[in-house]
């Protein structure tokens, strides 16, 4: 495989982002000759991260829709660097259609993974009450679908392969465009490098150190991640768990509701937020907790909870399509009513007062990504998809 070249193409942020400097890595440890193109809005720059793997940052407007610009800025020269390229891979489909829409010209092929459904997340926002709406998140879902419809038809359409990130999406794909053909299709899952997360030591017993239990949540925070749930079963904790605390990573436009209901409730002094941190940071802190929680009321396939399950933690979420695909309820994790927040508080209570229960789902969530979401498997299934659009 070394006369392979890989072209990537990605925005910056966010669990694509992850997924994408992922897979060119392990491309990378193939010995394949990869480039990640994705944006900056600084100045043009490459950076060379081993023998294999390059980044190459293009300049884009710092305004929405940000995928558009960083196509129309850079389609010429982009059109000329994928001469060099064996295969042109759009992880990000919204930074990459107008290349899948011009493959006839490049003549090379062509791959577009995507994510998530546009119609799927449209019809979850709509359930947001309308006082969460923000002007960001009601541009990106309602104003910019008809550009992300047409991404998706146009990929579908013309791509050579479809990869998704779980059997639920495929599933999605298939209720939502009916009248397109997804026979060229491929599910392979969001993976980890295991290397890194184990490379993250604690020096100390958090346990041993610690004597209130800890649970913690990292993610945007906007209403589709379920933080005002979190809270509200946090409260309902604390009847029972005087001395338990709350670690929230992220940032988003929730987080002023969520402060005023902090205040309101008197969780001060037991809720913490530390916006975004650095991955290493992340895991140690997961690793330091003895529960983690994913509220979300909708998800394709969550990066974070797959990092808590390799962290060997027990992960309780909400029972929706996808983290069904992940956890078997009662073995790997513990799934919750949707929607329901006094059994989301009633699950993570079982958990906390049980460490037996915690150490059993832990090993078992270990197990299961080990063997599903693990990239030294998984990029095996990339590149046989590679061997045959080639």
């Amino acid at each position: 495989m070394n006369f392979m070249r890989v072209a990537l193409i990605t925005l910056e942020g966010g669990g694509i982002s992850s997924v994408c400097y992922g897979l060119a890595y392990n491309l990378s440890k193939k010995k394949i000759r990869t480039t990640i193109f994705t944006e900056t809005s600084g100045k043009r720059k490459v950076e060379k991260l081993n023998e294999f793997l390059d980044v190459k940052r293009l300049y884009r407007f710092d305004l929405p829709p940000r995928s558009l610009w960083f196509q129309i800025q850079n389609f010429r020269f982009l059109s000329k660097a994928f001469k060099d390229y064996t295969l042109v891979h759009g992880v990000s489909p919204d930074a990459s259609v107008a290349f899948t829409f011009y493959k006839r010209k490049l003549r090379k092929p062509v791959i577009a993974s995507f994510h998530a459904v546009p119609l799927s997340t449209a019809k979850s926002y709509l359930n947001v009450p309308i006082s969460s709406w923000t002007p960001t998140e009601v541009a990106h879902h309602i104003l910019e679908y008809p550009l992300h419809d047409f991404t998706i038809r146009r990929c579908i359409a013309d791509a050579d392969h479809i990869i998704t990130c779980s059997f639920t999406t495929l599933n999605e794909f298939r209720a939502a465009y009916k009248d397109l053909s997804l026979e060229k299709t491929s599910v392979i899952y969001n993976s980890l490098n295991f290397d890194e997360i184990e490379d993250v030591k604690i020096p100390y017993d958090a346990r041993n150190e610690q004597s209130s239990p800890s649970i913690i949540f990292a993610g945007r925070l906007f209403w589709l991640k379920g933080p005002m749930y979190l809270l509200k079963a946090f409260k309902m904790l604390k009847e029972d768990f005087k001395d338990i605390t709350l670690k929230i990573f992220g940032k988003g436009p929730e987080e002023n509701r969520m402060n005023r209901f902090i205040s309101e409730a008197g969780l001060k002094n037991y809720v913490c937020f530390y916006g975004r941190v650095p991955h290493r940071n992340l895991i140690a802190e997961i690793k330091k907790s003895d529960v983690v929680v994913l509220p979300s009321v909708y998800e394709a396939q969550s990066m974070f909870a797959l990092e808590a399950m390799a962290c060997k933690k027990p992960l309780i979420a909400l029972n929706i399509p996808s983290t069904r695909e992940i956890i078997e309820d009662g073995r790997n994790g513990l799934l919750a009513k949707a929607f329901d927040v006094k059994d989301f508080a009633y699950k993570i209570g079982l958990v906390l007062s049980d460490k037996k229960l915690r150490f059993r789902l832990g090993q078992n969530a270990y197990k299961y990504v080990k063997r599903e979401h693990n990239w030294e498997t998984q990029i095996e299934k990339y590149l046989d998809v590679y061997r045959a659009v080639i």
